[in-house]
């Protein structure tokens, strides 16, 4: 196998520092969004072919019964890969940011999708929960993510 040259291990970094820009704005969106709010709903982020970070939001199309609105935080997940799908042209990275139940831990996550143009996808999960002293944030994990915005 042939040794990297200097251009993919830069082009490399490119992409890790992308990646690494996206999952950590995700992740502080969001641990603000709770702090703030107790909640956050589903939420995209871009970085532009230009590096610039944008968020994209979609529609909570919140259905109404028994007086109460109910979030469908699947479909606006859906929505939001649909939405980041058709932008992919105009930007080189993208996630998805979405709140998830641990069971196994019997806790709730920030989980954060993550994808590259050049098919790179890491997956960041970060448990949290809310003690009497506020909202206590666990160290994220990653995982190798699924392509679907550049699939």
């Amino acid at each position: 196998m042939e040794p990297n040259t200097p251009e993919q291990s830069e082009a490399d970094q490119l992409v890790q520092d992308d990646l690494n820009k996206l999952l950590g704005t995700a992740l502080g969106v969001a641990g603000e969004q709770l702090e703030t709010h107790g909640a956050f709903l589903p939420v995209g982020l871009v970085m532009s072919n230009d590096g610039d970070l944008s968020l994209v939001a979609v529609s909570s199309n919140a259905a109404e019964g028994a007086g109460e609105e109910e979030l469908d935080a699947d479909q606006m997940v859906a929505d939001l890969f649909e939405a980041l799908s058709q932008q992919r042209e105009q930007n080189r990275a993208a996630a998805v940011v979405c709140d998830i139940h641990l069971p196994d831990d019997a806790t709730d996550a920030i989980h954060v999708m993550a994808e590259h143009s050049t098919g790179v996808s890491v997956s960041a999960v970060r448990p949290y929960r809310q003690a009497p002293t506020g909202w206590e944030f666990g160290n994220p994990f990653l995982e190798p993510g699924e392509t679907t915005i550049w699939a």
